[in-house]
């Protein structure tokens, strides 16, 4: 079952990464710890996707407590690091990314990031026992892997959520999120390549600023 999981999650994942499945059997995580015993944040795929799973935890403890913008201060910090967004913008914008400037390129990576961190913190707003579990990970190539993991609901109801991350030095940034079945960066890229070609860069930026701008009001 993970290892179709894994070809679902690698034809999702667009350039960048070959689909070459690794000799290596779908190992179960063991998250390394630092000398404290805490988790070594991103010093491997387990434990960045930990690091992940465990600010939104916090997030939907402190709900309305916090409200949005206190639980966008929480969650922002942790997926600026733990994503690599300037790798998905260019692999959700295809051709157009080159064409970009070097300013509207930072500009679109700061909007990813910040859509993200908002979409976070809108939908993991409240909690009522909801727990995540890594249950394997599998090499896909050198500095490429696949994490999967589940998202269990209060009332028993389990999710999936499968990551693909590469290594970025000698951290692991996620750059792909298989949410159930359906990939994030390959919706992402049919709607921001069609709003590319009809209405131009300033109507993207224009129309992710809005979606943002909505996560906070609706909060």
């Amino acid at each position: 079952m993970l290892r179709k999981s894994l070809v679902v999650l690698l034809a999702c994942t667009v350039g960048g990464i070959a689909p070459v499945l690794s000799a290596a059997a779908v190992t179960v995580a063991a998250p390394t710890t630092s000398s404290d015993g805490a988790p070594a944040v991103g010093s491997t795929p387990e434990a960045t996707i930990n690091t992940l799973d465990g600010v939104l935890l916090k997030s939907m403890q402190g709900g309305r407590r916090l409200g949005y913008s206190g639980r966008y201060r929480i969650v922002a910090p942790v997926v600026q690091k733990v994503f690599d967004y300037r790798r998905i913008a260019a692999l959700t914008l295809g051709d157009y990314w080159q064409k970009l400037s070097p300013e509207q390129q930072n500009e679109f990576v700061g909007v990813l990031a910040d859509l993200t961190a908002a979409t976070y913190a809108a939908r993991f707003d409240s909690y009522n026992g909801e727990h995540f579990a890594i249950v394997g990970s599998q090499a896909l190539q050198p500095g490429a892997e696949g994490v999967f993991s589940t998202f269990t609901e209060h009332n028993g109801k389990v999710h999936r959520f499968d990551y693909i991350l590469q290594k970025d030095g000698d951290f692991w940034r996620i750059v792909n999120v298989v949410a159930d079945g359906v990939s994030d960066l390959s919706l992402r890229r049919a709607e921001y390549t069609e709003t590319m070609q009809k209405k131009g860069f300033a109507a993207l930026i224009a129309h992710l600023k809005a979606q943002i701008a909505g996560y906070a009001k609706g909060s």
